[in-house]
């Protein structure tokens, strides 16, 4: 079956500098499918699958910039499509059209809604998780905006997979560990904690990333409590390395990340993140496709 990745709100974004197409080519791989716009050919393909990348709400139908041509494009060509239609962030045109006041598709059948496929090899983390997805043989579990902490009090059983990748732990060290009263200590138990956790099944973890300067600059919803992070630069260096030691002499094995990361002063280079003012790595710059750049010289 051959099947589509659309969005009628916009067109799925493909950049290598975008936290969006990080995710779409994901779910694309996942699928075996294609990232479409409105001006392919919808009608080639036997089914398409509605995703507005990670940043949709679901019932939200706010597009920058207003309705375009291009939005009653896609929505017009999702109308008249002939094939499988399904959804995988809830999108659903009849909602859509009756609360933009577009009066073309009212009649437009409830799609189905789908979830991302389970998979016996998964990478499960917060939004940084993207940048450690090795292939379409692991599914994902996104959890933006998850903690650590929070994370383990699920005590999640993950005895069904086969393999995981856990990637955890940023947002915590931006955040939350240096409002401790002993910012040390509560990263040595916390962390520890996640070794036992990760022991149980077998998984594999990943080093936490290098901090960048504190001049960047990030946007009102990547801040907590109108802030882009607690402890300075320096602080939170420290406690990273804790982390990271406690996952190193975990005797599981894990993933790091590379020297060419770091600028002169040993924080994360700006140019490997994503620059929209995000906390996250560009696409280009995930492990994979690092080190396929790696592979060519």
């Amino acid at each position: 079956m051959k099947t589509g990745i659309v969005g009628i709100l916009n067109n799925p974004a493909t950049s290598m500098n975008s936290h969006s197409a990080g995710m779409n080519k994901i779910v694309a791989s996942l699928f075996n499918a294609n990232l479409l716009s409105h001006v392919d050919n919808w009608e080639e393909y036997d089914q398409l699958i509605i995703y507005h990348g990670p940043n949709f709400k679901e019932g939200s139908y706010n597009v920058i910039g207003g309705i375009t041509i291009e939005v009653l494009i896609r929505a017009k060509k999702l109308s008249q499509f002939k094939g499988i239609i399904k959804t995988l962030d809830g999108f659903q045109l009849n909602d859509f059209s009756i609360k933009r006041k577009i009066n073309l598709y009212n009649d437009f059948t409830i799609i189905e809604k789908i979830e991302l496929p389970f998979m016996e090899n998964m990478v499960i983390g917060d939004s940084h998780s993207l940048s450690v997805w090795p292939n379409e043989n692991y599914g994902i579990s996104r959890n933006d905006g998850k903690t650590l902490f929070g994370f383990l009090k699920l005590e999640k059983d993950l005895s069904l997979h086969s393999h995981v990748i856990l990637y955890f732990g940023n947002i915590d060290i931006r955040f939350h560990l240096c409002r401790q009263l002993d910012p040390i200590n509560a990263t040595k138990e916390l962390f520890t904690r996640y070794v036992e956790y990760a022991k149980k099944y077998n998984c594999t973890l990943v080093e936490l990333l290098p901090i960048e300067d504190e001049s960047r600059k990030l946007p009102a919803s990547g801040l907590y409590k109108g802030k882009p992070f607690y402890g300075s630069i320096d602080q939170r260096k420290q406690i990273r390395e804790i982390a990271n030691e406690i996952i190193r002499n975990s005797g599981l094995d894990y993933l790091s990340w590379p020297d060419e990361f770091l600028d002169e002063k040993g924080n994360l280079k700006f140019d490997v993140m994503e620059p929209k003012q995000s906390v996250h790595l560009r696409p280009s710059y995930y492990l994979k496709n690092f080190k396929k750049q790696l592979n060519l010289f």
